[in-house]
């Protein structure tokens, strides 16, 4: 593979139908294609600071956590930076959850057990599942990704990639919590007015399980294994999906190999998270930066082959995201070759 490809005199161009499975296309260009002057419409990349970003439940224990976009689809991106319990239980009836703990200790508590989630922690808490979280210390911030359809554990392989005995922990039940007094479950639905039902107990208060299968599961971002075709990198392997397919999660950390090609992706969105260093990726130097390029947006991407390491993460969605009033006040367009903010930014 040669320099060409990473933006030489006639770089490589990719395009490419779902995702890397589907038919591909390869041109040579005389132009580097990622740069663009400015843009005006909701389809252009973003990126966001999460320490930026104060979302509505931070101070408000009452408050849903802040969606950062939304999509016909139902697919959704919210952020939570919780400082005090939530003084009531939820129930999504119409998504999957994982929430991805982007710093603090949060303990869940669920109508299937409770588990308490640390920095790099995904949780999965499936459709109609009753929880509640609340910060161990004095501040949390997750992410978190809301599906229509099941999210599941899906490696290329049965193994390799992850060790499901070792590093996948299931909520368990836990005895402390008591049967409690009047609480209030909230359903919550894609209308924008949710349904509250006033319970004479607490739904979470358990008794013994009577089944082997535990839905509500951890897993940490260190614990899922790199992938990579030496000695030019390849695409990463997904790690979880949807069951129609419409979101795919990847560990897109530091790994061996070349930088990616120029790359337009003609049916997923791709969002990745830069979590923390020790190294960086391209420009994201922010722990908890989140970059987006929407679906036909040429896009470029830093090198990820970083000696001391960085861990981020990738999702793919073929939902197309618009993001929120809110996150647009609270980010800035990004340019696709280091994902840096675009130069018109600074031109402001």
């Amino acid at each position: 593979m040669s320099d060409d490809l990473h933006g030489g005199e006639h770089p490589v161009q990719l395009w490419t139908r779902d995702g890397f499975q589907g038919a591909a296309s390869v041109v040579t260009r005389s132009t580097y294609g990622p740069d663009y002057l400015s843009v005006e419409g909701p389809h252009a990349p973003r990126r966001a600071v999460l320490d930026r970003l104060t979302p509505a439940d931070q101070h408000d224990a009452e408050a849903f956590p802040t969606t950062v976009a939304t999509s016909r689809l139902g697919v959704k991106l919210v952020v939570s930076g919780r400082r005090k319990p939530m003084p009531y239980v939820l129930r999504n009836v119409e998504a999957d959850e994982m929430h991805f703990i982007q710093s603090g200790t949060v303990k869940f508590e669920t109508e299937v057990g409770s588990l308490t989630a640390v920095e790099g922690d995904f949780v999965c808490i499936p459709r109609a599942i009753a929880y509640r979280y609340a910060p161990t210390g004095d501040s949390m911030c997750s992410i978190i990704v809301e599906s229509p359809s099941a999210l599941k554990l899906a490696p290329p392989s049965p193994i390799g990639l992850l060790n499901v005995a070792r590093d996948v922990k299931y909520a368990e039940i836990d005895p402390a919590i008591p049967v409690g007094g009047p609480t209030r479950l909230v359903l919550k639905g894609f209308d924008t007015e949710n349904t509250v039902f006033s319970m004479p107990h607490d739904p979470l208060s358990l008794g013994v399980r009577l089944s082997t299968s535990v839905p509500v599961w951890k897993l940490n971002l260190a614990n899922i294994q790199l992938h990579t075709y030496l000695p030019n990198g390849g695409p990463p392997s997904q790690f979880l999906s949807s069951s129609t397919g419409d979101i795919l999660m990847f560990n897109l950390s530091a790994r061996l190999g070349e930088r990616p090609p120029v790359h337009i992706n003609a049916d997923f969105d791709e969002v990745i998270c830069y979590v923390r260093g020790p190294g960086v990726w391209g420009g994201c130097s922010e722990p908890g930066t989140l970059t987006w390029v929407p679906k036909g947006v040429i896009h470029h991407g830093p090198s990820e082959n970083v000696p001391e390491g960085y861990q981020a993460w990738l999702m793919e969605t073929r939902a197309t995201l618009r993001w929120t009033p809110e996150a647009i006040a609270a980010s800035e367009l990004m340019e696709t070759g280091e994902y840096r903010p675009h130069p018109s930014v600074n031109k402001r």
